[in-house]
């Protein structure tokens, strides 16, 4: 088996091999399960239809494992915001409360991502780790994310079995026909009657046990999660674009979420999974995180992930194309940010397409970038791999303007990320230093409690203890090891003690607030100076007080 084996070399090499070939082991055991099924669908003619779905799944798992393999081996930038909100995920979920976090961004941003890195990390660590990945389509029903029974395959072992009387098998094979067909579903309300016939006869025959429901119930991905995070293995669950499934998926997976149990009533049994051992990552793209319901982001974590700029993007493709000539990299960002924030541009270019036509232009300029090419004489070359509309490729920017773009995007990247989200938002505020002070914790204890009263999960600091000799005695004191943080949805970290507080919540904050962050368009008088750039000055200003 060539594929195994090469993956088989691979994990030899890794830090940790002996977990990676148990996992390629489980996933390859798999594949040779679905073999069996499809050698014995595949004996009659009538089974064509339920080959061609196992032999889709099939194609989807083997590309499910290069895609695991390959994904979890990249390296990835996190940002001091989004490395907050997953310690404040972790912290909340080993305590047993809120374990799902709702990220949203442009396509691009890495959502999806994250999930992977994390994981391969935690594998390179020797943690019993994996990772779940649910794509959501409009037709995904909660119901199947649990467990589904293959009732087709029931129904053909049923007419095999010499006890089971002719006009059942006829039936049963009639029922078989319209279901593979797609005439029916295996909901359908006359095949549910018909199975309660099928099950009672099969009780008065010695073949009960070998048709056993417990043969034919395949666990889907979020009953998978349940029954791992039981096991102790940390799980971590993808939903990746959540907004395109029904409104009726987001509510029919609240309580599984929320409780981590659920019943198979063909086996009377009942599976328990464990809060804590499992991370919950919802995906969703800007233009419809509104399709999320209320009762849903309730019970999960908020983050907001920027679109990467211009030094952040350089970043990330030089961990994909080390080395690469810096005069190229500065032309390849600047191209792509001019068509990516373009007020006309149909669909935006991503970092994958970024990343796959930076790919071309090495291929082609490996030895020498002419001038023509850097100082706009010529059209960018390849733009179908990064532009996927005809009217955008219709676009055209001129050079010079990418220039003044990208130095603008690279000033703007000087400036911590409150002040950007003072451009868009009134509600940027610093909390008091003494939150995370240890010889202010007794006195936050009011305010604390009003945080619960008012359903504000936050996380409280942590404090290593040390001595120190003064004055010729040992003096007790106390590091902070673990700062005051809040991780209520709605609330959204920027970085040290600032945050963007909902609009509701800021009269809760009212004396534990020192600053606000806002910006002001107009001159105004400076009491500091801490930063100033050609666009913009950061600093201090009293606004009525």
């Amino acid at each position: 088996m060539h594929d195994y084996e090469k993956l088989m070399r691979a994990a030899e090499s890794a830090e940790n091999p002996e977990l990676i070939q148990n996992t390629l082991n489980t996933l390859f055991k798999k594949i040779e399960t679905l073999k069996e099924r499809l050698e014995q669908v595949s004996k009659t003619p009538e089974n064509g239809e339920v080959v061609k779905e196992k032999l889709a799944e099939l194609t989807e798992l083997r590309h499910g494992m290069d895609e695991l393999t390959e994904r979890m081996q990249r390296e990835y930038i996190i940002s001091p915001e989004l490395h907050t909100i997953i310690g404040a995920l972790d912290t909340l979920a080993e305590a047993g409360d809120l374990n799902a976090l709702i990220l949203e961004g442009e396509p691009g941003t890495g959502k999806t991502q994250l999930a992977y890195s994390l994981v391969g990390k935690e594998l390179q660590e020797g943690r019993n780790s994996c990772l779940i990945h649910i794509r959501v389509k409009e037709t995904t029903v909660a119901q199947d994310l649990l467990y589904t029974v293959d009732d087709v395959r029931r129904l053909s072992d049923s007419q095999a079995k010499s006890i089971m009387p002719e006009p059942i098998r006829k039936q049963a094979a009639d029922w078989k026909r319209k279901i593979l067909q797609g005439e029916i579903g295996v909901r359908d309300e006359g095949y549910r009657e018909f199975r309660e016939t099928m099950d009672e006869v099969m009780v008065l025959g010695e073949g009960t046990k070998d048709l056993d429901y417990r043969n034919y119930i395949d666990l889907g991905p979020l009953g998978e999660a349940v029954v791992q995070s039981a096991k102790g293995k940390k799980v971590w669950l993808v939903f990746d674009e959540i907004e395109k499934g029904r409104e009726e998926l987001m509510t029919g997976l609240l309580d599984e979420i929320e409780h981590l149990q659920f019943s198979i009533p063909e086996i009377g049994r009942e599976l328990v999974g464990v809060k804590e051992n499992l991370r919950i990552i919802v995906t969703t793209n800007p233009e419809d995180s509104d399709k999320i319901p209320d009762a849903f982001r309730r019970r999960c974590l908020y983050h907001y992930m920027q679109y990467p700029r211009a030094k952040e993007m350089g970043n990330i493709v030089a961990l994909r194309f080390p080395g690469m000539n810096q005069r190229l990299l500065d032309y390849a960002l600047s191209v792509f940010y001019a068509y990516h924030n373009h007020e006309n541009i149909e669909k935006k270019p991503s970092t994958p397409e970024l990343i796959s036509w930076i790919g071309l232009l090495l291929k082609e300029y490996k030895d020498e970038v002419p001038e023509n090419l850097l100082n706009g004489t010529i059209e960018p070359p390849f733009l179908s791999t990064l532009l996927k509309h005809k009217d955008d490729l219709s676009l055209r920017v001129s050079i010079e303007n990418l220039k003044v773009r990208e130095e603008v995007e690279l000033r703007k990247d000087e400036l911590p990320l409150f002040v950007d989200r003072a451009f868009t938002s009134e509600h940027v505020y610093k909390l008091h230093d003494n939150f995370s002070l240890y010889s202010e914790q007794e006195n936050l204890q009011s305010f604390y409690a009003k945080l619960d009263s008012a359903g504000v999960s936050y996380v409280t600091p942590t404090f290593e203890e040390y001595e120190e000799y003064e004055d010729g005695e040992y003096i007790t004191k106390h590091n902070t090891v673990d700062f005051f943080r809040i991780v209520s949805p709605g609330f959204e970290c920027l970085g040290g003690e600032y945050y963007n507080i909902p609009e509701d919540y800021i009269r809760l904050f009212a004396d534990k607030l020192s600053q606000q962050a806002k910006a002001v368009e107009e001159d105004c008088d400076f009491e500091r100076v801490e930063k100033s750039t050609a666009d913009f000055v950061f600093g201090y200003v009293n606004i009525d007080g």
